[in-house]
């Protein structure tokens, strides 16, 4: 991979920012266009593996994400571009917006645009799924992770830390008894 200039990568998330609708789900679809299919920054995998760690640490998936890409193409900086760039258009949009928003969020028609975009997010957020899905979910092992994990979410309403931290020593486990292979 040739070098990314620090605009490059400035200029590709805040694009990606302006298109964030939605937090931390919707970004997931956005990368994968601008940095993984369209530039090559990373492979899809990679990509997946650092959504699911910026769910795993504290801030916003956004945030965490778009250092942890900036990091991959371009180090320390690369990092510090990428967070200016995600966060820089709702910084502006807030700035902008938040009196006009205050002023007309009670009227029928943006309570209507709401719920409209509250439905997109939904259908974001199942395409997020499927990729990880498709990515993450694909064998004996991870699949009985995966509904062990669910019931325990569903049934005993275990901290979502702890089930990941859980998850990650049973993954590592496996991994280890199954000789070093992939789970």
């Amino acid at each position: 991979m040739k070098k990314v200039s620090l605009w490059e990568i400035f200029k590709i998330f805040f694009l990606i920012g302006i298109q964030l609708l939605g937090g931390g789900y919707v970004i997931v679809p956005l990368l994968k266009k601008y940095i993984v299919d369209e530039r090559q920054w990373m492979s899809e995998e990679e990509l997946i593996d650092y959504y699911a760690m910026s769910q795993c640490i504290p801030g916003i998936i956004a945030g965490n994400i778009s250092i942890c890409s900036g990091y991959k193409a371009r180090g320390i900086l690369g990092a510090f571009a990428a967070i200016t760039g995600i966060v820089a258009p709702s910084f502006f949009s807030i700035i902008l917006l938040a009196n006009i928003l205050i002023n007309v969020v009670h009227y029928p028609i943006v309570q209507n645009a709401f719920w409209g975009i509250r439905i997109s997010v939904i259908i974001l957020i199942l395409v997020t799924i499927k990729d990880i899905w498709a990515k993450s979910v694909n064998s004996k092992f991870t699949y009985t992770l995966f509904l062990l994990i669910l019931l325990a979410l569903l049934f005993f309403h275990i901290s979502p830390a702890i089930i990941v931290i859980l998850s990650a020593l049973v993954s590592l486990l496996y991994s280890n008894l199954a000789g070093g292979k992939n789970a």
